[in-house]
Order: C-alpha cells, then sequence, then structure tokens
C-alpha cells in the first residue's frame, strides 16, 4: 500500500515535470517566433536603446559593408617613421582591411634641382621611397602622393627663398596664386613626385584651408582686371594646377579636399567644368551631419562624377594631444556610415580616406604618434569593412589582430593597458603610463593641501605644515622613479620606429616640461620639510 501510494506520487510529478517542460519549449519557441532579426533590431536601435543588451557577443556582421576604397594617410610632416616600420605597418594594414596609402610627404620628399633646399635634413632618398612604394606592391596597397598646391605651403614658405611667394608677407601658409614662378614651382614638385610613384593611379593636390587669398597686390589686380571674386580667383589656381597635371599625366586621377568648394555657389561650380577633379569631402567630428548637410551634397551631386569622404583615426582632437580618443573616432565613423547609406543611391562614393593627422601644421607639436592611434584605425576599418562590435562586449577581433592581452583597453585608457604586441604596441602602452602619471600629478596639484599649503607664497617663503606638505607629496617619490623609467623605455621603444630628431622632439613636447614640473615641487617639498623652525610673522621679503 506504500509503494503504491509513492509510485502515484512519482507520477503525478512526472506528469507536472512534463507539462512544465511543454509550456518553456512552446513560449521559447514563441518568443523566437516574435524576435525581430538582428537587423531590424539595429534599424530600431536610436528607438530603443535597451535594445543593445541583445548585442552583448563579440560582433556582428552587417549585410553592405563599405565597397569603396579604404585607403590610410600618412603624415610625414611630423614624425615619419623608419622605413623597416613600414615593412611591418603595411602588412598590417592590408589584414585590417585598408586598400591604399595616401602618403603626405611635405618636406620629407627629396627635392632636387631649382627645389633642393626645401627638403628637410632627415628627408627620405629616393632609394628609400622606391622601398616604400614596393613594400606597398607587395601587399597590395594602392600608393596615392599628396602634394600641397594652394595652403598649408609653409615648408616651402618659411624659407627666406622663397618669401616673396606668399599671398601675405607675415603669413607663409597660402602660396600667392598669381606670383609669375608659381605655376613653375609646383610643376616641378609634381613631375618630381609622380616621378618617385610611378605605379600611382591617383594624385591629391591638397588645397585645404586656404585662409588668405586675393590679398596681395598682385592678386588684387587680377581680381580687378578680370571681374574675379576670391572663389573665382580659387578656382582659377585649383583648374590650372589641375590642367598642368591633365596635361602631363593624363592617366592621373586628381584629388582635392572639399572645404574651400563649400562656400562657392552652385553657379561658380558648374562654369568651372571641375567634374575632373575628385573631392574629398572631410569632417573628423562626431556629428558629421550636423555640418555637411543636404545642400551640399545636392551641388556636388550636379557638378562632380565621383566623390571621397575622408574621416580620421588620430589627430583630430587637439593639437597637442598625445592619447588617441578612441571614442571620439568610432563615432565620427558611425557618422560617416550613416551619410553613405543615405546618400550613396545619389552620390558616387569613391573610397573613404581614413587620416591620421601628426601635426596640424608645420609649425605645431607633435600629435599622436602612429603607434598610438592603430588600435582606433582598426576598430575604424572594422565599421567600415560592415561590422558592428557592441558598445557592452570588448573588440576581441580587434584584440587578436593587434595581438591584445586587456580587449576592453582598446576602447580607453580608463579600462587600463591593453598590452599589445602590434608594431609599434610598446609606444602604446609607455605613452599610456604616461598619461596615468600625468592624472596622478594633476590630483596632486588639485588637492586643498596642495592650495592651502604649497601654494607660490609657502614655496617663496618656505614657510609651510610640515605635516600637511609630506602627506600630500607622499606620491611624488614613485611619480619621479617611473617617470624616469617611462622616459627611458619609450626612448628605446620609439627608436625602433622613428630617427633621433622625431624622439628628441616628442620628449621636449611631452616628458621635460612634465619632468619640470614634477622636479619643482620636490624641490620645493624637500626645501619645506628641510626647516624645523620657523620664524615670527610678519614674514619678511628676504626669508
Amino acid at each position: 500500500m506504500k509503494k503504491t501510494r509513492h509510485q502515484s506520487v512519482r507520477k503525478s510529478l512526472k506528469l507536472y515535470g512534463s507539462l512544465i517542460f511543454t509550456l518553456i519549449v512552446v513560449t521559447l519557441l514563441y518568443w523566437i517566433w516574435k524576435k525581430p532579426s538582428r537587423i531590424d533590431r539595429l534599424n530600431n536601435y536610436k528607438e530603443n536603446s535597451n535594445i543593445i543588451n541583445e548585442f552583448a557577443h563579440s560582433s556582428y556582421q552587417q549585410s553592405v559593408p563599405f565597397e569603396g576604397e579604404k585607403i590610410v594617410h600618412i603624415d610625414l610632416k611630423g614624425a615619419p617613421p623608419k622605413i623597416s616600420y613600414y615593412e611591418k605597418l603595411f602588412p598590417l594594414l592590408k589584414e585590417l582591411g585598408a586598400t591604399g596609402i595616401l602618403i603626405e610627404y611635405e618636406d620629407m620628399f627629396p627635392y632636387a634641382d631649382m627645389l633642393y633646399n626645401i627638403s628637410a635634413f632627415n628627408a627620405y632618398s629616393i632609394e628609400e621611397i622606391k622601398r616604400i612604394n614596393l613594400i606597398a606592391k607587395q601587399n597590395k596597397l594602392k600608393m596615392i602622393p599628396l602634394i600641397q598646391t594652394f595652403g598649408h605651403m609653409e615648408f616651402i614658405l618659411k624659407l627666406s627663398d622663397y618669401r616673396e611667394y606668399r599671398e601675405v608677407p607675415a603669413y607663409p601658409q597660402v602660396i600667392c596664386p598669381t606670383h609669375p614662378n608659381t605655376l613653375k614651382l609646383i610643376k616641378s614638385m609634381i613631375e618630381q613626385i609622380v616621378e618617385a610613384h610611378p605605379s600611382a593611379e591617383m594624385i591629391h593636390i591638397g588645397a585645404d584651408e586656404v585662409y588668405y587669398l586675393g590679398m596681395c597686390g598682385r592678386c588684387s589686380d587680377t581680381m580687378l582686371k578680370y571681374n574675379l571674386s576670391k572663389h573665382l580667383l580659387f578656382l582659377e589656381h585649383v583648374s590650372n594646377v589641375v590642367a598642368i597635371i591633365n596635361r602631363m599625366y593624363p592617366h592621373l586621377r586628381v584629388l582635392m579636399w572639399d572645404d574651400q568648394f563649400r562656400s562657392i555657389s552652385l553657379k561658380d561650380l558648374k562654369n568651372r567644368k571641375l567634374n575632373n577633379i575628385e573631392p574629398v569631402i572631410w569632417k573628423y567630428t562626431k556629428d558629421v551631419y550636423e555640418e555637411l548637410g543636404p545642400s551640399l551634397w545636392d551641388n556636388y551631386n550636379q557638378v562632380f562624377t565621383n566623390v571621397w569622404i575622408a574621416s580620421a583615426f588620430k589627430g583630430a582632437t587637439g593639437s597637442n594631444q598625445f592619447v588617441t580618443d578612441v571614442t571620439h573616432y568610432l563615432q565620427n565613423h558611425r557618422s560617416w556610415l550613416s551619410i553613405i547609406a543615405e546618400y550613396k543611391n545619389h552620390i558616387n562614393f569613391q573610397g573613404i580616406i581614413i587620416t591620421g593627422w601628426q601635426r596640424y601644421d608645420h609649425f605645431a607639436v607633435l600629435c599622436e604618434l602612429l603607434p598610438v592611434g592603430i588600435p582606433a584605425l582598426a576598430m575604424s576599418l572594422r565599421l567600415i569593412l560592415g561590422y558592428n562590435d557592441s558598445p557592452l562586449s570588448p573588440p576581441t577581433e580587434v584584440a587578436k589582430i593587434l595581438q591584445c592581452k586587456q580587449p576592453y583597453a582598446l576602447i580607453g585608457p580608463v579600462f587600463g593597458s591593453p598590452k599589445c604586441s602590434y608594431p609599434g604596441g610598446n609606444v602604446l602602452e609607455l605613452v599610456l603610463h604616461l598619461q596615468q602619471l600625468k592624472q596622478e600629478f594633476e590630483a596632486i596639484l588639485d588637492d586643498s593641501r596642495v592650495h592651502g599649503w604649497l601654494s607660490s607664497y609657502n614655496i617663496d617663503h618656505t614657510f609651510s605644515n610640515p605635516n600637511y606638505v609630506d602627506s600630500v607629496t607622499a606620491p611624488l617619490k614613485r611619480i619621479k622613479s617611473e617617470l624616469d623609467q617611462v622616459e627611458n623605455d619609450i626612448t628605446e621603444a620609439m627608436f625602433e620606429i622613428y630617427d633621433n630628431y622625431t624622439i628628441e622632439e616628442w620628449k621636449e613636447t611631452y616628458i621635460k616640461p612634465f619632468v619640470e614640473k614634477v622636479d619643482r615641487l620636490w624641490e620645493a617639498k624637500e626645501n619645506i620639510l628641510a626647516k624645523d623652525s620657523w620664524p615670527r610673522r610678519p614674514l619678511r621679503n628676504e626669508i
């Protein structure tokens, strides 16, 4: 009887369990049937931010990646890499999805003949440039040389021999388009650079940020004589430069920055017949659409057959930034991709140039070094290729390629150091360590004990409370020691990539001033703590 009762209970539990299991399966099937697809979730992302939790896996690939050229910009007006570094860099760029290189030489090109004196003393040789081209060819990367032809010509106009070419005598940035030797100078530059890049299919003529125009006597007379506005004077010079290229190298496609076109009327753009120019629309902000409205795209669609866009992976968030703001550049690329998606049926997008500025202009300090920006470049290329990694999960695929131990840290230094082994990864590691030390030092300076007991008055009179001075400066010894180690280690790490000129300039810009600040505070602390008695007030100036 007892056994029968137990069997009955077991039978009931088994039936009840089967019922529960069936209900769970039905519920799961219904939920899967009703659940939107990944693409639907992406389209509804802005309407329901909670959906982002669905993307907690490493990544997924969109159905339509960007099919145009993916060109990486290398800016040589600062921190030119050794040729040996290109041998490591170009295979990595190829693996990340790049299809070409836009190389901006400025004075790193070994100009000859009448231009022999404009090259930097550490300029590449022709043999080295041949080697760069060969490495690019071996990695199936197109080479596009960039030649400044209007603005940003400081590397030439700064020299006394070329002072008379300036549009404004005091400012060596913009060349005078009506100077009788300007086109001769530009023609010689074009000839030498094209000869050094025999496989090039495209050339970039710069022409951005022409801030000073129509201001010299020659230009004023020309504008008056031919009834030209400043905009028409600009178009006249650009047309003359393009005519030189078309006549001498008809196979070359001509690219140029677009910013000067934005303020020119549609009528004037049409009248100049600029369809043989391929403008590169550049914008490096988080929200590109906010600054480049529909009228720009409508105008360009009527004037230009082909159009390029330019984003950034470094060098666009501050002239003296030495750590890359990865989040900013990823937002910049997402914004650009949304514009491509909106206008792709009306605009013939040829490619995207991912710029990596090394200086804001020829006279500015170095900003983020190339190896420091590689994680941002890698994640940006991944977006362009159609992947959309979740902001809630680490970029594990990028971490694999860059050989990083801490994927989360690729997003930003708040997560620590990524500890990467890609070419130049040790430079990134040391730069992040330097940033950490700077933040620790700034925290000391912001402490109320410094404001109250280590002010300039306290320091000048060596008069303070040793208890507060000792406690607030306690981390200084460690900071000094680690800073010395960082300086030694980064010198060694950078030597694998850069020459001594670049190393010394970078250290003078970012390490030397920091060391001096730390040493001043250390000396003030030592002087104050050396005293064990203090005078009666008032304190005299000679004390």
